[in-house]
């Protein structure tokens, strides 16, 4: 048994030396793909910034892309722990879990979850089955794969008036512009449709929910802990706010960031409850972000939920929204190197930081 079921393993700690970083590194998009292709992958500076995170707990840390050079590359390093932030290659909906599933084949413990929960979690629909079925809030969604499912859509508005179009299965906002919010079917039809042409996947109809948008982070396993939340405010108040694409693009002009004593006492407690009951539900472990919209009663929904959360001390929102809480990136950082080695039954470093 291990701390993954809530229990520390029963067998003597293995020491580690030797720690890989895996990643997908971002790069420009070509002209004839959408631009933000690459928008899920890193850049070389978060890449580094983790690795020097992971070092200074006193690991050997190598660099390994997930190229087409992966597997010779990984087995040359032999890492014996790996800090996986890698988002998969191609655009199926599994491929946050190909490394995990490699990782796994081949022996080599990891921090984050599992195969199963990562590609789970990034299906926002089947996430959205799945906590609906452990009552815990979402909001109202249906899923459109071909012309004839546009059908739903006179009923659907009779439901509710407005509804967001993304894509079933992106991270980072990819496919959620500041226009994708649809009032009318027509619309509805020609945003679906976009998403349709533009990433060849299914597309999202999501109720809009026009309270306050609220991010939390969580880390642990056997008894998850929130590390902190924050509100994310536009800087130039309107009626209809997205976090979208072109917002994290220029999030230091257009975006406000505020910490938990932006959030009422009451909505924080069920932010935090309604946020570890998910990570419980989809079995994620040692990290995740949890991305909540209010809806007009006040009620957090959860609209996405992230187990592979960027980590760049600069930009990412579990960083930020750990610094506004009064913690520091190393901190967050030895956070999750410790849960995951828990669950692993590996020997943590005694000693600090360098």
């Amino acid at each position: 048994m291990n701390e993954e079921y809530g229990h520390e393993p029963d067998v003597p700690l293995q020491s580690v030396a030797r720690v890989s970083v895996v990643y997908n590194l971002k790069k420009q998009a070509g002209s004839d793909e959408p631009d933000d292709k690459y928008e899920e992958y890193d850049p070389i500076a978060t890449v580094e910034a983790v690795a020097d995170a992971v070092g200074a707990y006193g690991f050997s840390v190598s660099l390994c892309e997930q190229d087409d050079d992966f597997a010779a590359r990984l087995a040359e390093q032999k890492p014996q722990f790996v800090a996986n932030i890698a988002e998969g290659r191609g655009e199926a909906r599994g491929r946050e879990a190909q490394v995990p599933c490699f990782l796994e084949s081949a022996g080599i413990p990891y921090w984050g979850s599992d195969a199963v929960s990562m590609a789970v979690a990034l299906d926002k629909l089947l996430t959205s089955r799945t906590l609906l079925c452990d009552e815990i809030p979402v909001p109202l969604c249906a899923c459109f794969k071909q012309e004839q499912d546009l059908s739903q859509l006179p009923t659907l508005f009779t439901e509710r008036s407005r509804f967001v179009v993304k894509p079933r299965y992106e991270g980072s906002s990819k496919g959620i512009f500041s226009d994708s919010v649809a009032h009318t079917p027509d619309e509805a039809k020609e945003k679906i449709r976009r998403i349709w042409g533009r990433y060849a996947q299914p597309a999202l109809l999501e109720e809009y929910l026009p309270g306050d948008e609220i991010t939390v982070g969580i880390v642990g396993n056997g008894r998850p802990s929130v590390v902190g939340m924050m509100r994310i405010v536009p800087v130039e108040q309107r009626e209809e706010f997205l976090y979208s694409l072109e917002e994290k693009r220029d999030y230091l002009k257009r975006i406000r960031y505020e910490g938990p004593e932006s959030i009422p006492t009451s909505v924080r407690d069920q932010l935090g409850r309604f946020a570890l009951k998910a990570f419980q539900s989809l079995e994620l472990r040692d990290m995740a972000r949890v991305d909540f919209r209010l809806d007009c009663d006040g009620t957090p929904r959860i609209i996405d939920i992230n187990p592979l959360p960027g980590l760049s001390p600069e930009y990412s929102d579990l960083p930020i929204l750990h610094r506004l809480s009064g913690g520091e990136y190393n901190d967050l950082v030895r956070s999750i190197l410790r849960s995951s080695f828990s669950r692993n039954g590996l020997a943590f470093p005694a000693r600090g930081s360098r």
